[in-house]
């Protein structure tokens, strides 16, 4: 697990917290979607968080990457 992975781990983890939800094990391989117990609001949490401790938006292009897993949304901001 490199750097930017566990740092995007790291968010997603304080966002359960948030929820008062510990999250199962999440791993670069955790797939991001419906099934991790985050709604949209969560999300869009995340990517705030993401966007304060990486210093940039990879959203704010206008075009919405495809995310998969964990890994998919580190490349976002390595």
């Amino acid at each position: 697990m490199n750097n930017t992975e566990t740092k995007v781990i790291e968010q997603m983890c304080e966002v359960f917290r948030n929820k008062d939800q510990e999250p199962a094990a999440l791993t670069p391989e955790t797939l991001v979607d419906g099934s991790l117990g985050l709604e949209s609001l969560d999300f869009a949490e995340l990517a705030i968080r993401l966007e304060r401790v990486f210093g940039r938006d990879p959203f704010a292009r206008g075009t919405i990457p495809s995310i998969r897993t964990i890994a998919d949304l580190a490349k976002l901001y390595d």
